[in-house]
């Protein structure tokens, strides 16, 4: 495989039904269901049996003759020794569908279901197992799965504020709810699967006919078990689907010790009434009801605003109702076509991450190229001559004390700061949305939201300082000038001050200035004094200019603050994945 795949195969391995989905990881093609050459099986059996040829899945598993170790049903949390059957299945599938398509799975990464209700010990045993396919494989619970089915079907994201997933499977029904795009699984439904449907009519079905001779021999040979909870599901989606498997063609066609289970169960099962079973008292119904019941309690004071019903259970009548009857006030999404939303859902899964991959790399990029550094350092100039321009105009208005020329000065530098960080969005965002838009990222309303920078918070401190030397002068001068304090202490004072700031700003001090404003200061009142401050500060500002390492500094602010906002964008969007 190459260092970034091309192509992603989502893996939906069910206890009763399995498909397998794939496409390009570029979106470039659309998603399409692998149909099975012979069978034309497109929600395949998990079904498994041995022949001389080799190992056989799907209605191959139930129809060939000679075949031998026949198992379905067997989707289990795995346990860390033995490789689960639904591995095997997987290695059979896959390696069916290279055959079709070599060059997906040579190029490609896949994307299988877990249930949600699996302990986090159970999924890491079960992606060691599935490391046996042969090409890079991620897990994904099959609830999140079928929500990014939604999400790519649904044209108004409001509706995904706060949703609740119901996957009803064979061997689980897994509940999900996504909030703030963060999803969370409830401990609710892990053993609650159609497969008790199956069940309870295998058992309907040997008290019925426990006379007939040929069928519960049948039953009592390999694999009759297996075959007749087949019959039974079969015969239960048939009612619910309004379409019948071709189960009847298999009395000829499937392998002779399973005969009597088509000729007398199947031919029982069809005259009974299933839909009454599921809904009567103690029945599978009334369980999913509990269940539903119990996800409702957790989720308190704030019902779901959209239901999505997934899983090849959820076309059964019921289940639709029930979800209607426990949250009334919810919108239901249904799909036609539940038996794919996993699978679809997967790749989805997949062509996201690599979306959301190459965005990161491309974004990176903008922020290490010269010409990006080029243009924070030209914007960060620019915003200097700005800030100096408005502080100046601030301190010049600025009447009656240090502390109105002190907040005036900050008013200016806060403009300042403004001015740049709204200058930096402009030129960086317009090239983000640029990236945005090249994959399918929606970035017409990306802003940055760069909050104020504080470049200039060391040169406002100097300053600052400065006027507080003036300040404490003032204090002291108000009413006698520098009584009571020696005028060469006051000299040395504001010497210091204004040579702290000549460093500072790389400006010199005309030595014969300097000096007047240090004799006003000392010799006439504070007003004097603020008034000759006021004088050499804008002296100062007015030459201020950054060294190379101050504009290091900033571009470094600038693009680590660029590349959080980036991150944060992209981690939304990651939410909705695996």
């Amino acid at each position: 495989m190459t260092a970034e795949a091309r192509y992603v195969i989502g893996l939906d391995i069910g206890d009763g039904e399995s498909c397998l989905a794939w496409a390009p990881l570029d979106r470039s093609e659309p998603t399409r269901i692998y149909t099975r050459q012979l069978s034309m099986e497109r929600s395949i059996v998990t079904a498994v049996a041995q022949s001389p040829s080799g190992r056989l899945i799907g209605d191959d598993a139930v129809t060939r003759h000679g075949a031998t170790n026949f198992s379905v049903n067997f989707k289990e949390v795995p346990n860390s020794a033995e490789t689960p059957a639904a591995v095997v299945f997987a290695q059979s599938l896959l390696a069916e569908f290279r055959e079709c398509h070599p060059e997906v799975v040579a190029d490609g990464v896949a994307f299988v279901g877990h249930p949600a209700g699996w302990p986090a010990e159970a999924v890491a045993s079960y992606g060691r197992h599935l490391g046996l396919l042969g090409l890079p494989v991620r897990l994904m619970p099959e609830s999140q799965s079928a929500l990014l089915h939604v999400r790519d079907r649904c044209q108004d994201d409001r509706r995904l504020e706060r949703v609740l997933i119901v996957d009803v499977g064979s061997s689980t029904t897994d509940f999900t709810v996504v909030e703030d795009l963060s999803p969370r699984n409830l401990p609710v439904g892990a053993a609650l699967g159609c497969r008790r449907i199956d069940q309870e009519l295998a058992g309907r079905v040997r008290a019925a006919l426990r006379h007939d001779t040929a069928l519960m021999a049948a039953l009592d040979a390999e694999g009759g078990p297996e075959f007749l909870l087949l019959a039974c599901r079969w015969a239960k989606e048939a009612q619910f689907s309004g379409r019948s498997r071709r189960i009847m063609d298999l009395r000829e066609a499937c392998e002779e010790r399973f005969r009597p289970i088509v000729a007398a169960a199947w031919t029982w099962l069809l005259n009974l009434e299933i839909a009454p079973m599921v809904a009567a008292p103690g029945g599978w119904g009334e369980k999913f009801r509990t269940a539903l019941a119990e996800a409702a309690n957790l989720l308190g004071d704030r019902p779901p605003r959209l239901v999505v019903l997934t899983g090849g259970g959820s076309r059964m009548p019921i289940a639709g109702r029930l979800c209607r009857e426990v949250f009334p006030a919810s919108e239901l999404e249904h799909d036609d076509d539940p038996s794919f939303a996993v699978a679809r859902g997967l790749v989805s899964n997949g062509q996201q991450q690599a979306v959301v991959r190459r965005f990161r790399r491309d974004v990176s990029g903008l922020m290490r190229a010269p010409a990006t550094e080029a243009t924070v350092r030209a914007e960060a100039v620019l915003a200097l001559d700005d800030m100096k321009a408005r502080v100046t105009a601030q301190a010049t208005e600025a009447h009656g004390s240090a502390a109105d020329l002190t907040r005036r000065i900050k008013i200016g530098m806060f403009e300042a700061a403004c001015a740049l960080s709204e200058s930096l969005e402009f030129h960086l965002a317009m090239r983000v949305r640029k990236i945005c838009r090249n994959y399918g990222i929606p970035g017409d309303d990306v802003r940055l939201g760069l909050a104020p920078l504080n470049v200039f918070e060391e040169q406002l401190d100097r300053i600052l300082h400065l006027l507080g030397q003036f300040q404490r002068l003032t204090e002291h001068t108000s009413r006698v000038g520098f009584a009571g304090i020696p005028q060469d202490v006051a000299r040395h004072a504001l010497s210091s001050g204004f040579e702290q700031a000549r460093k500072k700003f790389a400006s010199p001090l005309i030595p014969g200035m300097a000096q007047q404003a240090i004799n006003a200061a000392v010799s006439h009142s504070g007003l004097g004094a603020e008034f000759a401050a006021r004088a050499r500060i804008l002296y100062i500002l007015r030459g201020a200019e950054y060294s190379p390492e101050q504009l290091d500094q900033i571009v470094a602010q600038v693009l680590a603050a660029i590349t959080a906002q980036v991150d944060t964008r992209a981690g939304e969007l990651e939410r909705w994945l695996a």
